[in-house]
């Protein structure tokens, strides 16, 4: 174990920058109706391959307001509010609106035995206005007039590209952090993750661990690997194109 550990360091931070450059898509598909987040106890919503976003049925509709039944005779989810009533149809881009034949660029699907229709369509035929936030993979409905919210700078677009993941063979922290150029935005981030390794190992040493991977301003900075201790382990700090990682090695883990 310890002839391998600065190769075992090596990969995983190669592996630890392809998924901070990937960091995006592994981003959780958010969606918030009237400043609310909709949580979905298992089935989850999903970008089809026509790039709209596919919600449950029944939560989406409740969440407007509007009663959901689902037909499986004609394979058709039904979603009435007040006089409003929107059919739509399993496999087809044709639905219906108060009786008006309409067309989509997408369809309402079935998977898994759960009905998923385009949260876009089923919000706009209620009168609700609809904005897509692709930085945070965040559908934002608004049914009461108001404005739709614009998304903090210091909420996903920081922890959104910080990823913690403690459960490897050698390793008992692994933090990714994603650089970026806009100085404002780093400061945020890595503010923010120290703040979340300190509430793990102490101010004091996330202190120290920070104040040397804050040193990469700009995309070409390369800092070193460098060996912080914290009583029998070592911390290892990191940076280089579009990742900074800081690791926590497992007791024992000794570097040569």
């Amino acid at each position: 174990m310890k002839k391998f550990a600065l190769i075992i360091a090596t990969i995983l931070f190669m592996t630890g920058l392809m998924s901070v450059a990937n960091v995006f898509g592994e981003m959780p598909l958010r969606i918030v109706v009237n400043g609310n987040r909709l949580f979905f106890p298992d089935a989850q919503p999903f970008i089809d391959s026509n790039g709209r976003t596919q919600t449950p049925a029944r939560f989406i509709g409740e969440s407007l307001g509007a009663t959901v039944t689902w037909d499986g005779a004609e394979q058709k989810a039904v979603f009435v509010k007040g006089n409003k009533k929107l059919i739509l149809y399993i496999g087809k881009k044709e639905y219906e609106l108060d009786g008006k034949k309409l067309q989509m660029d997408t369809e309402a699907l079935l998977q898994e035995g759960r009905t998923f229709v385009p949260a876009r369509y089923v919000a706009e035929a209620f009168g609700a206005t609809v904005r897509w936030d692709s930085i945070i993979r965040t559908v934002y409905i608004d049914t009461e007039g108001s404005s739709l919210p614009t998304p903090q700078p210091t909420k996903d677009p920081v922890y959104g590209w910080i990823k913690v993941e403690t459960d490897d063979e050698y390793v008992e922290y692994h933090m990714s952090i994603t650089f970026t150029s806009d100085q404002e935005l780093l400061k945020a981030r890595l503010d923010a993750a120290e703040k979340m390794f300190a509430d793990v190992y102490g101010e004091n040493i996330a202190r120290e661990v920070f104040q040397y991977v804050r040193q990469k301003k700009t995309m070409s900075d390369v800092i070193d690997l460098k060996e912080f201790k914290i009583g029998n382990k070592i911390i290892t700090a990191k940076a280089s194109g579009v990742g900074i990682m800081v690791q926590v090695w497992k007791e024992g883990v000794v570097f040569q």
